[in-house]
């Protein structure tokens, strides 16, 4: 890798995202794309003030669009059994699995960000035989209309749909536990969630999509429980667990 950042340094351009790749000496390069996520969370974090509302700059923050410009090269002509889209909760995943999977999510991704992150990736000519779409959550943090957040699934599902695949999923969004569920700080009301999977569950059945049950188990009485988070609104490891056995069952179908 040190040889990489040399190599990379004394191209004409000088040393990038894309030189770095290019002077890389192997074909595969294991990214986790949960660390960049987080960093691209803290650039989100760091771009407004405490008591600005929160909204969806993840496609304009310096390390979102860096996050991004990986993906675009990573999947570059590449075809793969399973593609996951989501949020922080999905990113913190990392690249688990599977080796012929591709986890595309990236932390504060709403529908807005989502819809331009597949614009970005259609041009590379990705194929993913099976897509996950879970969002949501931030779109209800955002506080996105209801119009305009199932315009946007549904067009999401309209670009996932020329990728190639045979069967697209979607995984409600992600609720909290009680007390961030109560700061408009940290994450939107869990009424709202639930609001907006009640428009995810329409939406699939607008798309004759399935909705997957098996992240039922992270929940009680539609709350986050406390045992499987590490802050609340973020799954801890065995939360991950939960989650990432969800997923496999869909992708090993």
């Amino acid at each position: 890798m040190t040889n990489a950042i040399i190599i990379g340094a004394k191209s004409p351009e000088g040393l990038g995202l894309v030189s770095f790749l290019a002077a890389y000496p192997s074909n595969q390069l294991v990214v986790d794309v949960s660390k960049i996520s987080k960093l691209v969370g803290m650039a989100n974090s760091s771009s407004g003030s405490a008591d600005a509302p929160p909204k969806d700059n993840v496609s304009s923050s310096p390390l979102g669009k860096i996050a991004l410009q990986y993906q675009i090269l990573a999947a570059q002509n590449k075809q793969f059994s399973g593609c996951l889209f989501g949020d922080s909760v999905s990113a913190g995943l990392g690249n688990t699995l599977g080796n012929d999977t591709f986890n595309f999510g990236l932390n504060g991704l709403s529908t807005i960000s989502l819809l331009e992150q597949l614009k970005s990736l259609i041009p590379t000519k990705v194929k993913c035989e099976k897509a996950i779409i879970a969002i949501g959550g931030n779109d209800a943090w955002y506080g996105i209309s209801d119009e305009l957040f199932s315009k946007n699934l549904q067009e999401a599902i309209a670009l996932v749909r020329t990728m190639g695949n045979k069967e697209i999923f979607l995984i409600p969004a992600f609720y909290s536990t009680v007390a961030p569920s109560s700061d408009p700080t940290v994450s939107a009301p869990n009424s709202r969630v639930e609001q907006i999977n009640a428009l995810i569950n329409k939406v699939a059945e607008i798309e004759k999509l399935p909705v997957a049950a098996g992240v039922a188990p992270l929940y009680e009485n539609n709350v986050l429980k406390e045992n499987l988070s590490s802050d609340g609104d973020h799954l801890n490891a065995e939360g991950l667990k939960i989650y990432r056995q969800a997923l496999l069952q869909i992708l090993e179908k």
